[in-house]
């Protein structure tokens, strides 16, 4: 499913976090790694070879000690991160990219960090991201048992399903799929209200069937109500799940392709978010 990764690294608590994950991913999809770290300095090389060599070092130290096992190319480049990140995904024909947020403490925990969404505004292909890395497990306790699938009926809602389903599947893990109904002002409680809500919640099931054909047997399905962000935070926390599987837009013609909804959802959610 993943062949070939990326994983950005600037060697931070976060990084080391991060790379628990990639190691648990590429272990399970025999992936290729490539760890790349991007430095930000002027064109001139002196300054440039300053800083490469104590870089190989932390990045020899990474790879021995958080991606042992695996298939690993290191690379090092100079430049705007976001910049150098997507250029690697373009012409790498990269599965996945792998990185963390730059969440800290009550408040900044809700925020993304520039490098990752300028990277989840414009990757093709899907990324994976954490906010909550500083206390991750070690790296042979990290594994994926619960699995929960976001679906909001849109353009990519099969593509997220499918992918939530093979991932499951591969780490013989418990899949749910979860839709929101978005419940919100003054008169939500009405009779009128209350009935439409009941006659939605009802098909729900049925049209999240649709999506997976064959679908997994062993999956269960939840319909939340409320702010898509609150509700499905409040359900990864219940569930105790490991991955969190939503959908961005990829079309063009918009001028942002992650949605307000996808980027409270990835800063908010207890879990690692895979956007597709």
């Amino acid at each position: 499913m993943f062949s070939r990764i990326l994983f950005p690294v600037d060697f931070s608590n976060r990084c080391e976090g991060a790379a628990h994950a990639v190691r648990a991913m590429a272990v399970q999809f025999l992936s290729e790694v490539t760890a790349l770290h991007v430095m930000e300095v002027s064109s001139a090389n002196s300054e440039y070879e300053t800083l490469v060599a104590p870089a190989r070092e932390k990045m020899d130290r990474l790879v021995a000690r958080e991606l042992r096992d695996c298939l690993v190319a290191p690379y090092f480049e100079r430049g705007d991160p976001a910049q150098v990140i997507l250029s690697y995904m373009r012409n790498g024909h990269f599965d996945l990219i792998m990185m963390p947020t730059h969440g800290y403490g009550p408040f900044r925990r809700f925020l993304l960090g520039s490098v990752t969404a300028k990277t989840l505004y414009d990757a093709l292909c899907p990324v994976w991201t954490a906010a909550h890395l500083e206390t991750s497990p070690a790296s042979e306790k990290v594994g994926i048992q619960n699995v929960l699938g976001a679906v909001d009926f849109g353009a990519h809602s099969s593509e997220v399903l499918q992918g939530a389903s093979q991932i499951a599947e591969s780490f013989h893990a418990r899949l749910t799929a979860a839709h929101v109904i978005p419940i919100s002002g003054p008169f939500m409680e009405s009779y009128w209200i209350q009935s439409w809500r009941e006659e939605t919640r009802e098909g729900i099931p049925e049209q999240i069937q649709k999506l997976l054909p064959g679908r997994n047997p062993l999956m269960e399905i939840e319909v939340l109500e409320g702010s898509p962000a609150a509700a499905l935070s409040e359900a990864a926390e219940r569930l105790q799940a490991d991955l969190l599987v939503i959908g961005r837009s990829h079309d063009p013609e918009r001028g942002g392709k992650l949605g307000a909804n996808a980027y409270a959802i990835i800063a908010c959610s207890p879990c690692p978010v895979l956007s597709v």
